[in-house]
């Protein structure tokens, strides 16, 4: 599989087939997660690979609860039936094999306090590429991902963290399952913006039209100066 194959099939997975994931596959993933660039090289990531049955169906526990309590209750506002609806697409999630947890570590006193806001957003800039570096490789080895990143809510994803025996002064950022899927590659058609535009906080139908697919290249890139699109020539 070429590059832009392998980015541009990527799609979230959500079910899995309980088969392990090799470890020079898990290791590939990796090497690709950290070539993603960072500020001044200060590479500020750690990773760390679960592979162990038990804290892996813990994990996939974890993540389906934050995700119903805090991201489809909290912050989203769901009818409570489209949100049980919406976890019962998890019916194989626990399956996965293998997370992946990304988090944030300052190894380096790149600048002085007052500009620790800027730092953290290069970092996470930096964690966002390894993300996507990770993703695109495991497209790439027939294995499925998918982003959570809803754990900031639950403190900062303590009960990971514990779980993990992650110290108090790493971040997590996000987590996602790897593993070989057992649903089929979705569709990933073009959308209108006005799926955005119109979308409302609490709306089930509003947000499921928001997941359906990406926004063309058109609606999104600029040519030279904000707003103009070109004449179909870069």
């Amino acid at each position: 599989m070429n590059t832009f194959d392998a980015i541009t099939n990527r799609h979230g997975v959500l079910n899995f087939d309980p088969r392990p994931v090799e470890k020079e596959k898990i290791e590939q993933v990796l090497q690709a997660a950290i070539a993603a660039p960072s500020p001044a090289n200060t590479q500020p990531w750690e990773f760390v690979a679960v592979t162990e049955p038990d804290l892996t169906r813990q994990t996939a526990e974890y993540l389906k609860e934050t995700q119903a309590k805090y991201v489809f209750g909290a912050m989203l506002n769901l009818p409570a039936d489209f949100s049980d609806h919406l976890m019962g697409l998890y019916r194989d999630f626990a399956n996965a094999p293998c997370f992946i947890v990304l988090c944030r570590h300052q190894r380096v006193d790149l600048a002085p306090p007052e500009f620790a806001a800027v730092v953290r957003d290069w970092d996470m800039a930096a964690i966002g590429a390894a993300m996507g570096n990770l993703m695109a490789m495991a497209t790439d080895l027939g294995l499925g991902t998918r982003w959570f990143g809803g754990l900031v809510m639950d403190d900062g994803g303590i009960t990971l963290k514990r779980l993990l025996a992650i110290p108090d002064a790493v971040e997590i950022v996000a987590v996602t399952p790897l593993g070989y899927h057992s649903e089929p590659p979705k569709d990933r058609p073009e959308q209108s913006p006005d799926v955005f535009s119109t979308f409302r906080r609490g709306d089930k139908y509003k947000l499921a039209a928001l997941l359906k697919g990406k926004l063309p290249l058109a609606a999104v890139a600029h040519f030279n100066r904000f707003g103009e699109k070109g004449d179909g020539t870069i």
